[in-house]
């Protein structure tokens, strides 16, 4: 065994750097996970659950709802956008006087446009007869003209072909905040944000997550670690009987099939009463759930307890019931699952803009 010390020593090397890499390095990237303050406001997120809240998750462990649902939005790709929401101070203002209608056009920007959008036309800009005789605005649209001449053999010359008629970058930039590009490559939307910024315009990178998940309308981001730093034990799951619960208290109330759609105007109410209907008899809602009923957590009379005082009305139904109270912490708990707030690991996309954007 003259070799033993030196074969002793290799396997405790290598158990040490299993260990290293199996429990170290998972604590150095996660161990100092903590809460991100959300920009521009004094919260952090994920928030510590209130009081409710926090029962409402123990509840929530002892009902198994894990067993049938998940905690974790899942997103296969990402892809990157251009959106111009301003045409900057360097604009041409071609309103005539009495109209009542504003109409400037940033002319740098246009060719801006159409270098990001060779899939566009560029129309020739045509001064009001009004303002014909200005001689501020006269001679910017003849270089204009000039340019664009140019700027057109200079597109024969690169072999690209623009469309003669139908949607011109003219009319995309006159309709704000516009989406240039929408699911593109990084390169090609930072392009583009550099173009029209170097024009004076006003632009910003849009993302935009993709994935079964997302689609569906379960989440607008990927799951993290950082959401799961406030549980304890984490309760992912592993099976979707029912749909992913991780921001389900960000979804609309109204639809509890997917596709579940954003929340906007629907109050936390609203939504808390739903959820208590849900949890009474799901069929109430969705005539095809399998979820089980969990009417124990409701009371046929009103009971002389804490959170339990409210009659919960029925669809269908005339006699109202009274929630319990871990009814009411279960539906707490749900309604802090959120997945429309962004993370450093995981942004959140900007709203869409309100006009319908053409696909390059």
């Amino acid at each position: 065994m003259r070799y033993g010390p030196i074969i002793g020593a290799g396997a405790m090397i290598s158990l040490a750097c299993s260990w290293a890499a199996l429990v170290m390095a998972p604590q150095l990237q996660l161990g100092a996970l903590a809460p991100a303050p959300i920009p521009n406001t004094a919260d952090f997120h994920p928030a510590t659950r209130p009081g409710l809240a926090a029962q409402g998750a123990e509840v929530y462990r002892s009902l198994g709802c894990q067993q049938c649902h998940t905690r974790q939005v899942r997103q296969t790709a990402i892809l990157f956008g251009a959106r111009l929401n301003e045409l900057g101070t360097n604009g041409v203002n071609l309103s005539v006087p009495g109209s009542g209608q504003t109409n400037v056009v940033n002319l740098d920007l246009l060719f801006a446009l159409a270098k990001a959008r060779p899939d566009l036309a560029i129309n020739p800009v045509q001064i009001p007869s009004a303002l014909a005789g200005d001689t501020n605005i006269a001679p910017k649209l003849d270089q204009f003209s000039k340019d664009l001449a140019l700027f057109r053999r200079n597109d024969e010359k690169a072999g690209i072909v623009r469309p003669g008629t139908g949607p011109s970058v003219n009319e995309l930039a006159g309709k704000l905040p516009a989406d240039v590009l929408v699911k593109v490559s990084p390169e090609a939307a930072e392009r583009a944000v550099k173009l029209l910024s170097e024009a004076g315009g006003k632009a910003e990178l849009v993302i935009y997550n993709l994935g079964p998940d997302i689609e569906r309308g379960w989440g607008s981001r990927r799951s993290v670690a950082r959401d799961y730093v406030n549980d304890n034990p984490v309760l992912l799951g592993n099976v979707r009987v029912g749909p992913d619960l991780a921001g389900v208290g960000s979804r609309a109330p109204e639809k509890f099939a997917a596709p579940w759609k954003a929340a906007t105007t629907n109050s936390a109410v609203e939504f808390e009463q739903r959820l208590l209907v849900h949890l009474y008899n799901p069929r109430l809602l969705a005539k095809d759930s399998i979820c089980p009923s969990a009417s124990y957590l409701f009371e046929s009379k009103q009971p002389n307890a804490r959170y339990s005082g409210r009659p919960l009305k029925l669809p269908g139904i005339d006699a109202p019931v009274y929630p319990k109270h871990n009814a009411y912490a279960l539906v707490a708990y749900l309604l802090t699952q959120r997945g429309d707030i962004g993370l450093p690991e995981a942004p959140v996309p900007a709203l869409a803009a309100k006009t319908s954007p053409v696909k390059p």
